[in-house]
């Protein structure tokens, strides 16, 4: 939580310095990209051009007390214990990557003058996070990992680090955050839950060897079976709408609703299934409803941790996933099962190297003579406490509807879909994010699809025999 804001006042004098932290490390070498990595690689190249970075940030609160020296220590363990924060990628035929033993990295300490108030420091070190992120990495020049301390009169206050996704995921940086909590700060930032092991996580260079095996060749091919069964049944992509001719291209809409959160919690307590399947049954529906196709397809960002010595490996494992459902003569309730079974069948089918996967659709959009790139993608990302799941009544959630949020906003991020939907989901509720590719769908269509989704769960929350909500306009 953000310290309290006290009355505006003139800036806080800064002073800027560069610390080199060099660190020694054990094995170096080349090795291959995984599967992930090279699923990442090809996301962070696509946004390049439009500036966006990709990043992964993080603000840790260091603990009272903390010395400079102390924080920059634990960086340089961090970046010795990880071989994916010493590796440049590099652009062969396939890219793969060289892991390196010595090196330097380079933290900026910014020191603001005393007095400075906490919401002056926590605002300043928020200031320095996005600058952090904001140019995307060159990932065969620079190490994956940016960082900066933030203090007040030489005493460190915040650890800011930005990190490329070709390095980490989401899911990495938990053990990030537990080695770095251990060391020098008080939390990590954002606080998740991952089934805990007692293996030793495997570095990029041993999950790459791994997916080279017989075995992972199988579950390659066991994956590219299913993937191959929903391309032969998703709706083709929508024709555009063209160029969009003016402004990003990109554009981001942002979503809270405390009326969605009491919807998603009740269809998924009167289904007996997750809010997860509950708001991926949302987003086909409301897809379908547009379509008028009998088949609903989106892509769900899977994170592939279920092997023990995965959970705790500081490298992307996430890969996304087509999960397609039947929709017919179905109310939203038997969706929501549907749903549920095929979000099950896709995961469980497992990850496959990402040419491979470009390559079949390829082979059967020709066949079929149309374009297979315009399945929503839902990446929903659980934190550390769950929504409530429970009944509301129709006054509960007409008295909550007056609860909302809607705002066009910027993001580091930027995907490959005609429409990506991030998920943030806790105790406190779902925070929505849409990206829509301008070129594809407009703004309006996108608040109308917003909109839209969360007719439909707040009717489905009143009404167990709800279907599809009307198609909105493009």
């Amino acid at each position: 939580m953000a310290p309290e804001r006290g009355p505006a006042g003139p800036p806080v004098p800064v002073s800027r310095r560069t610390v080199a932290v060099p660190f020694a490390a054990g094995w170096a070498g080349r090795a291959p990209l995984t599967w992930s990595q090279q699923y990442y690689l090809a996301e962070l190249d696509a946004a390049r051009p439009h500036g966006r970075s990709l990043a992964i940030t993080r603000l840790y609160p260091l603990r009272a007390g903390v010395r400079e020296e102390e924080a920059t220590a634990a960086l340089r363990e961090l970046v010795e214990r990880y071989e994916s924060l010493r590796s440049r990628v590099t652009r062969t035929a396939p890219p793969g990557q060289q892991v390196h033993r010595h090196g330097s990295l380079r933290v900026t300490a910014h020191d603001l003058a005393a007095p400075a108030a906490a919401h002056e420091v926590h605002a300043a070190a928020e200031a320095v996070l996005a600058d952090l992120a904001r140019v995307p990495f060159d990932v065969a020049e620079e190490w994956p990992l940016r960082a900066a301390l933030i203090g007040v009169g030489g005493q460190p206050r915040f650890l800011a680090l930005a990190f490329s996704h070709v390095a980490v995921d989401a899911f990495a940086l938990l053990p990030v955050g537990t080695f770095l909590t251990d060391r020098c700060a008080q939390a990590d930032p954002v606080a998740r839950t991952a089934p805990g092991s007692a293996a030793e996580g495997l570095q990029p260079r041993e999950l790459a060897g791994a997916e080279a095996s017989e075995t992972a060749s199988r579950t390659a091919r066991r994956a590219l079976r299913h993937a191959e069964r929903a391309l032969r049944r998703m709706p083709a992509a929508p024709a555009g709408t063209g160029p969009s001719g003016a402004g990003e291209r990109f554009r981001f809409l942002r979503r809270r609703s405390a009326a969605l959160d009491l919807a998603v919690g009740a269809v998924a307590a009167r289904t007996g299934e997750s809010p997860a399947s509950v708001l991926t049954a949302a987003v086909l529906a409301t897809d379908a409803a547009r379509t008028g196709e009998r088949y609903g397809a989106v892509q769900l960002i899977s994170a592939n941790r279920l092997r023990p010595e995965t959970v705790g490996a500081v490298v992307p494992c996430s890969q996304p996933v087509l999960c397609c459902v039947d929709t017919r003569d179905a109310s939203f309730a038997e969706l929501v099962r549907r749903t549920a079974s095929a979000s099950l069948r896709a995961y469980a089918a497992g990850p496959c190297p990402p040419a491979a996967l470009a390559e079949l659709r390829a082979t059967i959009e020709k066949e079929r003579g149309v374009r297979l790139d315009g399945a929503p993608t839902l990446n929903y990302r659980p934190r550390a406490t769950s929504l409530p799941v429970r009944e509301a009544g129709a006054e509960e959630l007409r008295r909550a509807a007056a609860d909302a949020e809607t705002a066009w906003v910027d993001s580091a991020m930027l995907w490959q879909s005609a429409h990506y939907l991030s998920a943030d989901v806790d105790d406190s509720g779902v925070r929505l994010l849409l990206q829509v590719d301008t070129d594809v769908r407009t703004p309006r269509w996108a608040e109308r699809w917003l909109a839209d989704l969360e007719d439909l769960l707040r009717a489905a929350a009143s009404d167990a025999t709800a279907t599809r909500t009307p198609a909105g306009p493009g």
